[in-house]
């Protein structure tokens, strides 16, 4: 032979006579294709590929002169367009090795292929040598190796000529943590489609995922899209098929470009072609894979990009952002790599908010992961209130748009045309994102096109999920900065709380209706965004006014009252700027809840009620009907109330005041009526409202007004001893509030079927109630949840006879002291609570802690003015004196009880014994004289013999 490159350059066995880089890479260049022509173009390609002279044809010609002195003038024929090695293709070992493997892989006969598998392997003494820049040559030959060795070896399974081999994808620098169900889809997706696009957000780890699934496809080749520019993408797919689109473009004359080139080459290979990075010239790469997959039926194309080719028959694996635990997998891996240890025990819940902030998105925690080798974790977590700044280094070899976490959102941004912008910068400052069917009354308070947020979604800068459009965290904040940088953010914030009003107003009105369920839904699902608007609006007048009113009820519904105060009280004019329906009904609102906190407040007056009932009129609203009834009824229970007692419980309604109103403002006005009358002791009246209560809610749909109306009835019921109907009402009044209203409100209402379930005698079951309600609470994590759970297996542990079994219960809720000093725990619960734990020490036989118990539960429960929990108290007293065998102290709490209640609760269990040691006894529970809680306090202290 006379050229050889096994072992190295050689000529006639001797020193290549050849000198320098481009002498020895233009014989390289023309003996790979020995006694082909190459056209100058080919040529240039190679040698230059990049940083290409002015004038490639005068250099290739220069270049060509030297070499023929060099070798002798005949050794390189001048063609027509380029230039010949008239060396044949037997004196040159690389081409001779090649043609033996490809006759090796053409021959029918086994071992026939073996042994010219064999002579190719032969003259691989040494590993080749291949000019700098011809990394595609070397590619080539360890592919025909590895055919050869195969061969030779007597496995004889036939691969298509020219395929490309495994050896073209890189290998991987660190495992690949998550995506099992993505690699999965798209293997699936790939056995049956033969274009598969992962799509997905910057930073995803789209070309990562894209890389793993190539390694699993041999042949594979991976083409890198990202430096082409539009109409660069064929020059990008043929450079990256190497020698088999060179071969093609060898013959000088076809004057083929590009795309004929690549096309040739795919021509009949069984070949996965990953196509990355492909958004930015998406038009073209759609164009590429439709006339590939045409050309090259055994071709399977795998792209990523951030928007979808919109090729016929594209298949899509989405790649988004990591599970969570998946994320702080990554994110604990690369915090050992920087820094030599994984998160520590303390560090491992700041670990996983970092991983929640940052969208589980790979490079983000790839970039934050390395900030440990010079940051604590607590610095990484507290820097992310400016995460681009934080995260403004990434690896040296990553691609430009991947070393900064701007860099990556930079990219995207670059790509949108100016609608697209401003649909992002509005989506920005929606941090709850919004609904699809909120997305019209949106774009156009935003001045946007209706198809601007779903653009954003084909880009993968918007996700929409279960009906609502959100972005990335990281995009927020991205989008929040260009307009903070733009001056454009304040008015953006305005628009946002307009439309919030606008839409929050909108479902308010359906939360008294039957379709509270889903606008309760819809409050659930904007509550950020009503939060942003709420701050935003704060001193604003009219608009701070119209946002306060639209959420005013649903405030109610949950018991965010320390919301309502705080915002009424900043936000309620003066009574006489009334102009629209949301002044009066904002300004009657405040007023109440003022009055609520402190009965003597002189913002209640009968000139100000009035004025407020005077300009309710002009507006066809329930709430602006209701709420001057109600502040008429507050200011006369003022005037009746004596003392310090509760307001509250002279609180009544004139009904006859809304004869002409809407159906929804008198059956609120009944079911509050039933609520007094309840609180009051007052039975007829509770029959009687809760009756017409309920009837008006049932046919109006609402079900809140239903369940709050059948908790009064059923408590009627009870009373008048009718407990299956009681129950029934009570569960059916459970099922209508779950979702509608707070938790410690659905465990108030699961806490009365648990007490009539006890007094049917179904202990079982109450039981299992329990069981849900700790379960219930539990989930919730309040700490009046907790109580009201704990407090309701209490009583049934009470009922059971085991007093210790109680006194656990009991210390889940905390002590009195404890509950007195959490905000907002209610006061009736407190004090129902401890007359439990009196009952449970009664039965463990320490009277005194029982006594001590009695002495904190009754002023608690005198100050709240709850009958029926006063009465609850009272029955505790009656059990302790029936203990210390006192039946006539017995007899006078039972009778107090029965007084709070409005009557006897015959069916009580608690009450029960004291009722048959009275009855025993010859006496009449209700002809004694009932003594006050304050009365039984003092009785404590008398002289006693306690029988246990």
């Amino acid at each position: 032979m006379r050229l050889t490159y096994f072992g190295g350059p050689a000529w006639d066995a001797g020193t290549l006579p050849a000198r320098g880089r481009g002498q020895e890479s233009l014989l390289f260049r023309l003996a790979v294709d020995a006694g082909a022509a190459v056209s100058v173009r080919a040529l240039s390609d190679d040698l230059w590929p990049v940083d290409a002279p002015d004038d490639p044809r005068a250099a290739v010609q220069s270049l060509v002169s030297r070499l023929r002195r060099a070798l002798g003038s005949e050794a390189i024929e001048a063609v027509s367009g380029g230039y010949r090695l008239t060396l044949g293709r037997d004196e040159i070992d690389l081409t001779r090795f090649q043609d033996l493997v490809a006759a090796a892989r053409r021959a029918d006969d086994p071992a026939r292929a073996a042994a010219l598998a064999r002579d190719a392997l032969g003259l691989w003494t040494a590993d080749p040598w291949v000019p700098d820049d011809f990394d595609w040559a070397r590619r080539d030959l360890l592919e025909d190796r590895a055919h050869a060795e195969r061969l030779a070896g007597g496995d004889h399974a036939r691969v298509g000529a020219g395929a490309v081999g495994g050896e073209r994808i890189p290998a991987a620098l660190t495992p690949l943590i998550g995506r099992a169900d993505e690699i999965a889809l798209a293997e699936a997706q790939l056995s049956d489609e033969r274009l598969l696009t992962l799509i997905g957000p910057g930073g995803a780890g789209k070309t990562t995922l894209a890389l793993e699934i190539a390694r699993r496809h041999s042949p594979a080749v991976f083409v890198e899209l990202a430096p082409a520019d539009a109409g660069g993408v064929w020059d990008a797919v043929a450079t990256a098929l190497g020698r088999g689109v060179r071969l093609s473009d060898g013959t000088v004359g076809q004057a083929q470009g590009s795309r004929e080139r690549a096309l040739a080459a795919l021509a009949g290979r069984p070949l996965l072609l990953v196509l990355d990075n492909a958004e930015h010239v998406v038009a073209d790469a759609a164009q590429v894979a439709t006339e590939a997959l045409r050309v090259a039926p055994a071709l399977r194309l795998l792209v990523t990009s951030r928007e979808p080719l919109g090729v016929p028959a594209e298949a899509f694996v989405n790649v988004g952002s990591l599970p969570e635990e998946d994320a702080v997998t990554l994110l604990s891996a690369r915090i050992r790599a920087a820094r030599g240890h994984p998160p520590e025990a303390g560090e491992k819940g700041a670990v996983t908010r970092i991983a929640r902030r940052l969208d589980g998105l790979p490079l983000a925690l790839e970039l934050a992961g390395a900030k440990a080798r010079v940051l604590s974790i607590a610095e990484i977590e507290d820097g992310l209130a400016d995460r681009f700044a934080l995260l403004d280094r990434g690896p040296r070899t990553a691609a430009p748009r991947h070393q900064t976490l701007r860099a990556v959102i930079d990219w995207s941004w670059s790509l949108l045309d100016e609608p697209e912008r401003d649909a992002l910068l509005a989506l920005a400052v929606f941090p709850d994102g919004i609904s699809a069917g909120d997305l019209r009354e949106v774009t156009a308070a935003f001045g946007l096109r209706e198809t601007a947020i779903d653009d954003l979604v084909d880009r993968s800068l918007v996700q929409r999920s279960r009906g609502r459009y959100r972005l990335l965290e990281t995009v927020r904040e991205y989008g929040l900065d260009a307009l903070h940088r733009s001056g454009r953010l304040e008015l953006a914030r305005e628009r946002q709380a307009t439309v919030m009003a606008q839409l929050a107003l909108a479902q308010d009105g359906a939360l008294r209706t039957a379709h509270a369920r889903p606008a309760i839904a819809w409050f659930d699902a904007n509550e950020e965004n009503l939060a942003a608007a709420t701050r935003f609006c704060a001193g604003r007048g009219e608009l701070e006014v119209r946002l306060a009113r639209a959420q005013l009820w649903i405030w109610q519904l949950r018991e965010r009252f320390d919301l309502l105060t705080s915002v009424l009280n900043a936000t309620a004019g003066p009574a006489d700027a009334l102009a629209s329906e949301a002044d009066v009904v904002v300004a009657a609102m405040a007023m109440l809840m003022r009055t609520m906190l402190d009965p003597t407040t002189a913002h209640l007056s009968a000139q100000s009620v009035a004025r407020i009932a005077d300009a309710a009129q002009g507006h066809d609203s329930e709430l602006a009907a209701i709420l001057p009834v109600v502040l008429r009824g507050a200011l006369r229970a003022r005037q009746e109330r004596r003392g310090d007692e509760p307001w509250s419980t002279y609180l009544r309604l004139d009904e006859s005041e809304l004869s002409n109103g809407p159906a929804w403002s008198r059956a609120f006005a009944a079911v509050m009526n039933a609520a007094t009358a309840q609180n009051n002791g007052d039975i007829d009246t509770l029959g009687e409202a809760s009756g017409r209560a309920l009837d008006a809610f049932r046919r109006l749909g609402d079900a809140w007004g239903t369940a709050l109306a059948s908790q009064m009835r059923s408590e009627w019921l009870m009373l008048q001893g009718r407990l299956e109907e009681s129950l029934r009402i009570a569960d059916e009044s459970t099922q209508a509030l779950v979702g509608l209203t707070s938790v410690s409100d659905l465990l108030q209402q699961q806490a009365l079927s648990v007490s009539l379930l006890l007094r049917l005698g179904h202990d079982t079951e109450a039981r299992e109630r329990v069981d849900e309600m700790l379960a219930r609470a539990q989930a919730d994590g309040s700490e009046r949840a907790v109580a009201q759970a704990a407090a309701t297996a209490a009583a049934l542990e009470l009922v059971r006879g085991d007093g210790a079994a109680a006194l656990r219960e009991l210390e889940r809720a905390g002590s009195l002291e404890q509950q007195q000093a959490l905000a907002g725990f209610p006061a009736q619960v407190a004090a129902w609570q401890e007359s439990k734990r009196a009952l449970a020490l009664l039965l463990t036989g320490d009277a005194a802690a029982a006594a001590d118990a009695l002495r904190r539960a009754a002023p608690v429960a005198v100050r709240t003015g709850d009958q029926p929990i006063m009465s609850d108290v009272a029955v505790a007293f009656a059990r302790w004196f029936l203990a210390a065998d006192r039946l006539p102290d017995a007899a006078a709490a039972l009778a107090e009880a029965d007084r709070l209640r409005g009557r006897a609760d015959l069916s009580d269990p608690i009450a029960l014994p004291v009722r048959d040691a009275v009855r025993s006894a010859g006496r009449d529970a209700a002809a004694s004289d009932p003594a006050d809680l304050t009365a039984l306090v003092d009785r404590l202290d008398a002289p006693q013999a306690f029988r246990m």
